[in-house]
């Protein structure tokens, strides 16, 4: 829905004409890029009430937070840059000492300010970033008065500082309004797209998460309201558990503090009740900032209910805090390299106020911390083969060290005391700090080492590569003259062509790419299967394509998972419940399902706590609440300062919640924002720490730490970098460096335990070959035949005029008999006109007393004739439903009226038509055929009883009676005649 909407509010701008609106995306995407842009105007979505509550005039209440002057910033500095303005006289004392000075580069100032001097207001503000180098660098610092770098005056310092602050200023300004109209253009783009997004959910009568907390908290808060709601709430709760405390937001602590605001409100709903309130939450495993949670919300949560309980004491139970310094988790080994860790860092890194004291071990063993060398591209001459060239060369050859240390490890089995056996894939987890390439990378090294991985904990659907190449097959479907699409499928899995094969079929062809592989004797299979492709695009469904593929001659899912491994089958089985819902919403077509599916954007999340013995791949976010035997923190070389955290937030109102901004580079840090960018870096690197408490206290007993290191880190690691952090808690624990096979060497800090019994030698079962019946279609299933309705018999081809008024009302009056019929005989004789007229009056709605007269009396006269008064006694059924198998064929329908007897069983149908027979033979056949299926239905149900049957002709009223050999000689027997579009004969 939201990708829905931001391309439904770029389309509807450009289709109005709203261009400043279009300028404004462009704007914002030329700034942020593609993604970055779209990432921005999702996080103006999640506050819609701040991005409406800012208002119009975005860009000049920015420029007054920035201390921007209104108007044209370049008419400003003209200004500014004039003879009345400027400190012209210093600038000259700058140039005559720079002309005394007479070295090339005075002389060249000089000239430089001589220019400035001689230009209008407006070119002296165009050149004051020419005019600023004379006594600043490039970056903007003061240029050096060292000798032979400036003139030796002592003046000269003095001026050139203060011309420097002054121009400095100017260009501030100029950098100050450019920022100003780039983030007023994208909170603009981002009130639109907020407004859009709500009004989306709004008419798809949905909410997300956030909607859910803000409308909660609106719900409890407001007046006169939200009293009621928390007093009918107070009679229900009497105990609240907030659990993951850290990371609740401040949203959600004010639903908190409304639920137990009347636990402390006196007796509350209910006396003599004991009410607790309890949280549990680890400030240092607060790592969902980029989420909008704020641990200091926890900090101040807990402070505010000190205080009430503490008002409260003496009435009811004290505020106890209990300590969480016990790990029911990892082993003392690894807890002591943690505990160094922090005592390294120091609390205030994990922004806790208090010293945090040391862990207490519930579980006791052996356990093994490793920090590997990091690898760099000094040492990267052994790449491993790959096609990821699109990445460094130390990522890659650090992946691959990776896989085979895990194959090592699995092969080996060491003994793993926390589990009781020796390791297995399913013991090993790779943590990331951020889901990206390299994820990807260990995956496919793992696979191609024979390592079982379960592949990454989250990604788009339209990622994986079985994924791609399902939809180059219905791609190709559609579109078979595309020769890109087409050799991207033939050299997937599906196909299984090598890229010399399909060169040989495409290098030097005469047309297009298919009419080559379809001339081509070599690839006649290859042929036919993409000939069965082409015949299916028109004719199934999504799901149904994709199935054929997977599931038929093709065996799409057995080769994909062979060549990609079992971490292709989540996002297969993803792919097929997309086509399953795209199938539910809209026309089942092969070609809007793709529009459909490239408009979104689909994520698979996998369960990691499944059980599944293969190695998990996630980031370190994804493994929060999980742990493993041994942890492998992949990527613990990454620098913070390299990649910003989360977003900002900006109120031009202290009273108004903040909205996301744009984070301003480097020489955009100015206030307001340079105080706010600062508060904001701080919480990355406290995130970033905590981060890293979390990932290595995943370990139960083993936990190794590596990582590579590109190009401008010159072989050392980051100073802030978990490697770095970890390699001094093992200085402060005296762990030695031994050789290893794979990484040269290694600092260990170990304690090793006794192993276990012996493990039982697996033996390897070779794999016996697949049934033929595996590989053969399945028979035809038979279909049960459709019921037959009795009233479907037959064509009617008695020949009517198009339909009158007359006719209209014959058909109306027929269905108003129908209905006296079925409700009068049970009355008495006498009641029943008047109850007959009252229906059709109130219940009918006929208003025209003559027309009520007449059925009444047609009705009556119908019923009353002593010939009927079987048909309409208390015995018989009205409109009585019957079923029965004759001859293999269900017949099924409504009778009527249906009398049974001890040894005779009546039906009788009414016709209200105004054509009455004039005997039997004037009967029409469709007719005859309909009483004959009935007949032979009841024959079926009472096989012991006679059976007859009548047609009653109201209009007469007439009751012709059908013999039984006309019934026998109407007996269906002819099969899909009730289906047929064609009269028969």
């Amino acid at each position: 829905m939201a990708y829905a909407t931001l391309a439904e509010m770029l389309v509807e701008a450009e289709r109005g004409g709203d261009l400043p609106l279009v300028r404004d995306v462009q704007s914002l995407s030329r700034r942020m890029g593609e993604e970055g842009a779209e990432r921005f105007l999702r996080q103006c979505a999640r506050a819609p009430d701040a991005m409406a509550a800012l208002g119009a005039g975005i860009e000049a209440k920015l420029r007054r937070a920035m201390g921007v002057p209104d108007g044209d910033i370049e008419e400003a500095l003209g200004a500014a840059c004039s003879d009345e303005t400027f400190d012209r006289r210093t600038l000259e004392r700058i140039a005559a000492a720079n002309a005394a000075w007479g070295t090339t580069r005075g002389l060249d100032r000089a000239d430089v300010i001589a220019r400035w001097l001689a230009g209008s207001p407006a070119e002296r503000a165009a050149g004051l970033q020419a005019l600023h180098e004379v006594w600043a660098t490039k970056a903007g610092d003061p240029r050096s008065l060292a000798k032979g770098q400036a003139p030796q005056d002592e003046a000269y310092g003095v001026d050139a500082a203060k011309l420097h602050g002054a121009c400095g200023d100017l260009l501030a300004m100029r950098i100050k309004a450019a920022y100003a109209a780039s983030l007023a253009a994208g909170l603009r783009a981002g009130q639109a797209y907020a407004r859009g997004y709500v009004a989306a959910k709004r008419a798809a009568g949905a909410v997300d998460f956030d909607d859910l907390i803000r409308l909660t908290v609106r719900l409890l808060e407001t007046p006169g309201m939200g009293e009621w709601v928390r007093y009918k709430l107070d009679q229900r709760t009497d105990h609240i558990l907030v659990d993951e405390a850290q990371d609740t937001n401040v949203n959600q602590w004010r639903i908190v503090a409304a639920l137990a605001g009347e636990f402390f409100a006196g007796e509350g709903a209910r006396s003599g009740v004991l009410r607790t309130i309890f949280t549990v939450g680890d400030f240092k495993q607060a790592i969902f900032g980029f989420q909008g949670t704020n641990p200091e919300a926890f900090s101040l949560a807990e402070k505010a209910f000190v205080a009430r309980a503490a008002e409260q004491e003496e009435e009811g139970e004290p505020f106890t805090r209990l300590s969480l310094d016990r790990s029911f988790r990892s082993t003392p080994p690894v807890l002591a390299v943690v505990d160094r860790l922090i005592a390294h860092l120091g609390a205030a890194a994990f922004g806790l106020p208090d010293d945090v004291p040391l862990h207490e071990a519930a579980k006791k063993g052996p356990g093994r911390v490793m920090l590997w060398p990091p690898v760099s591209a000094i040492e990267a001459d052994e790449i491993a083969a790959g096609e990821e060239g699109w990445l460094d060369d130390a990522t890659r050859l650090f992946a691959d060290k990776l896989a085979r240390q895990v194959k090592a490890w699995i092969d080996a089995a060491p003994w793993i005391s926390t589990k009781g056996r020796p390791l297995r894939p399913e013991d090993v987890m790779i943590l990331v700090r951020k889901r990206g390439e390299l994820a990807a990378l260990l995956v496919a090294r793992l696979h191609a080492h024979g390592v079982p991985v379960a592949g990454i904990d989250r990604l788009r659907l339209d990622a994986p590569l079985a994924v791609k190449d399902l939809l180059a097959a219905a791609r190709f479907a559609l579109q078979p003259g595309d020769d890109l699409n087409l050799a991207s499928l033939l050299v997937s899995p599906l196909f299984g062509l090598t890229q010399q094969q399909l060169f040989d079929v495409a290098f030097a062809r005469g047309g297009g790419l298919l009419a080559a592989v379809t001339a081509d004797p070599g690839l006649a299979k290859t042929r036919d299967e993409l000939g069965r492709i082409l015949a299916a695009a028109d004719l199934v469904t999504p799901y149904r394509f994709f199935e054929e593929l997977l599931s038929g001659a093709l065996d799409g899912r057995r080769k994909l998972l062979r060549r990609l491994g079992e971490e292709a089958r989540d996002p297969i089985e993803e792919l097929l419940n997309a086509a399953l819902l795209f199938e539910e919403s809209g026309a089942p077509s092969l070609q809007l399902f793709l529009d459909w599916f490239d408009r979104g954007e689909v994520q698979i999340k996998r369960d990691p706590s499944a059980p599944l013995d293969a190695v998990r791949v996630m980031t370190a976010h994804g493994s929060k609440g999980l742990q493993a035997p041994l942890v492998v923190l992949a990527d613990a070389t990454g620098d913070p300062d390299r990649s910003p955290g989360g977003g900002l937030g900006w109120s031009a109102d202290e009273d108004v919640d903040p909205v996301p901004i744009i984070r301003p580079r480097s020489h955009e840090r100015f206030a307001p924002f340079d105080e706010l960018m600062a508060i904001g870096e701080k919480r990355d690197l406290e995130e970033h720490w905590r981060l890293l408490y979390v990932a290595a206290t995943r370990a139960e007993e083993w936990l190794a730490i590596g990582g590579a290191l590109g190009p401008m880190a010159k072989g050392v690691p980051p100073p802030r970098s978990w490697y770095t952090a970890l390699s001094m808690a093992l200085d402060a624990l005296d762990a030695p460096t031994v050789d290893d096979p794979l990484w040269g060497a290694m600092r260990v800090h170990a304690e090793e335990g006794p192993r276990g019994a012996v493990r039982p030698v697996r033996v390897s079962v070779p794999e016996s070959a697949p049934p033929a019946w595996l590989w053969t279609a399945a028979p035809q299933e038979s279909r049960p035949p459709r019921p037959l309705a009795p009233s479907a018999i037959g064509s009617d081809t008695v020949a009517n005029p198009p339909p009158s008024p007359e006719l209209r009302w014959a058909a109306e009056r027929g269905r108003l008999l129908h209905a006296l019929f079925e409700r009068l005989p049970a009355l008495a004789p006498e009641a029943r006109a008047a109850a007959a007229d009252r229906w059709l009056e109130h219940s009918a709605g006929l208003s025209d007393a003559a027309l009520r007269g007449a059925l009444v009396e047609d009705a009556c006269a119908i019923i009353g004739d002593p010939a009927h008064a079987a048909i309409f006694s208390a015995d018989a059924l009205a409109e009585a439903p019957i079923a029965a198998v004759v001859d293999g064929r269900v017949i099924a329908g409504t009778v009527d009226r249906l009398l049974v007897e001890a040894d005779c069983v009546t039906i009788v149908d009414f016709k209200t038509g105004r054509r009455v027979p004039a005997g039997l033979e004037q009967v029409p056949a469709h007719h005859l055929a309909q009483m004959g299926a009935y007949a032979a239905a009841l024959g079926v149900i009472f096989p012991d009883r006679a059976i007859a049957a009548a047609l009653l002709y109201t209009a007469g009223p007439t009751l012709i009676t059908l013999p039984a050999a006309t019934l026998a000689a109407h007996k269906p027997g002819f099969a899909g005649t009730e289906q047929s579009l064609v009269p028969a004969g």
